[in-house]
């Protein structure tokens, strides 16, 4: 696992984590645990699920249609996302939970796919971990890394890089603990 880049001007830090050593690396246990939520797929074609991904972006600061835009896949870029769903007490007992406040989502991952200019392997990178403040510190971005992780995995990825800002040192600190590094 190496750094990539840095950038020292805009404080943009690159880091990867070699996918198929995922189960090799020591300490790293992305999917441990029980969780009171459940990872599901996102489809990005679908109202709904842009809705309640918009609805944690807003949660986390951000401008949901902003958000939206830089989301979309296009030509030479596929978009895969995930949510973290909490659900709530079903007081009744009759059937299943149902979701929690704001569309259940507590926190949101993307995976992006991009094709190289050139012939060669495609490059995987994750553009966004949103987990609603509320959310954080329970597990949420492990379980959502792991997701994006294990998907990429299975799409034949060697590498999946993130970026970040090295003034966000609580940022830095969650992608090392999940296997992140740099040079």
């Amino acid at each position: 696992m190496t750094e990539i880049a840095y950038d020292p001007v805009m404080g943009v830090l690159r880091m990867a984590i070699d996918v198929a050593e995922l189960g090799c690396q020591p300490g790293i246990e992305l999917g441990a645990g029980a969780s009171p939520f459940e990872v599901i797929p996102l489809a990005w074609g679908e109202e709904r699920s842009r809705t309640r991904a918009a609805a944690v972006a807003a949660s986390c600061g951000l401008r949901p249609a902003g958000f939206l835009a830089e989301c979309a896949s296009r030509p030479g870029r596929r978009v895969y996302g995930w949510g973290a769903v909490v659900p709530c007490d079903n007081a009744h007992g009759s059937g299943p939970a149902e979701p929690g406040p704001q569309a259940g989502l507590a926190g949101v991952i993307l995976l992006l796919e991009s094709a190289p200019p050139a012939a060669g392997s495609p490059r995987f990178s994750i553009p966004w971990l949103l987990v609603r403040p509320e959310s954080r510190r329970l597990g949420v971005g492990r379980a959502l890394v792991a997701a994006a992780l294990g998907h990429a995995e299975r799409l034949g990825a060697s590498r999946v890089t993130i970026d970040t800002l090295d003034r966000w040192p609580e940022a830095v600190a969650f992608w090392r603990g999940v296997g992140f590094r740099r040079a």
